[in-house]
């Protein structure tokens, strides 16, 4: 039988695992923000939650044919410059990629991260580095949804047993608004203090 410490020591290093898995994802990218109080900051290695959706998507599974399945996934804004979705369906667990947009009075249009100046209003707007502004839209396989929540976690480079790791190294923290360069940010805080003067 396994000792109390014996058990312990195993479910932290099953959960070290799972958070290195994730953590691999991530890749370094500069990001300075905006919190819900009007603190500035900045984080390297980040990851956004934008929240929970409710989707029916389309999949394959063995033996059987394409068929369209109804999901419950969440999806993370990674500092490697893309969207991740990970969730569940009565078929097991389901992930997708989707794709990023903007969508104003010229319609909608897909986006590259590299592409985008800032994303303010708690992640339902962006503006990109042409100048350019509109609403920011998760495109899910066809399903557009806009961002539940905007809520960041930053994570630490830390080297465990001579290897280089990623950890959480924040509690979450509520974003209103998101750069990549300090004017960037200069420029989203005064977009997001005219959407809360007006509220």
């Amino acid at each position: 039988m396994f000792n109390r410490k014996q058990i312990l020591f195993t479910l932290a290093i099953v959960a070290l695992g799972i958070s290195s898995s994730f953590a691999r994802n991530i890749l370094e990218k500069k990001m300075f923000y905006l919190t819900n109080n009007n603190k500035q900051g900045q984080a390297i290695y980040w990851v956004i939650y934008l929240g929970n959706f409710d989707l029916k998507l389309n999949r394959k599974f063995p033996g059987e044919p394409e068929q369209q399945i109804d999901a419950s996934v969440n999806f993370n804004y990674l500092s490697s410059g893309y969207i991740e979705g990970n969730g569940y369906s009565a078929k097991g667990k389901i992930d997708c990629l989707p794709t990023m947009e903007i969508k104003n009075e010229s319609g909608e249009r897909q986006i590259k991260s590299d592409s985008i100046d800032f994303i303010y209003d708690y992640g339902s707007k962006v503006q990109l580095i042409n100048g350019e502004k509109g609403e920011f839209i998760i495109n899910v396989e066809g399903d557009r949804q806009t961002a539940k929540k905007f809520l960041m976690r930053e994570y630490k480079q830390q080297v465990l047993y001579g290897e280089k790791i990623l950890k959480e190294g924040s509690e979450e923290t509520y974003v209103a608004a998101i750069a990549f360069t300090k004017e960037g940010l200069a420029r989203a805080v005064k977009e997001q203090a005219k959407i809360d003067a007006n509220q």
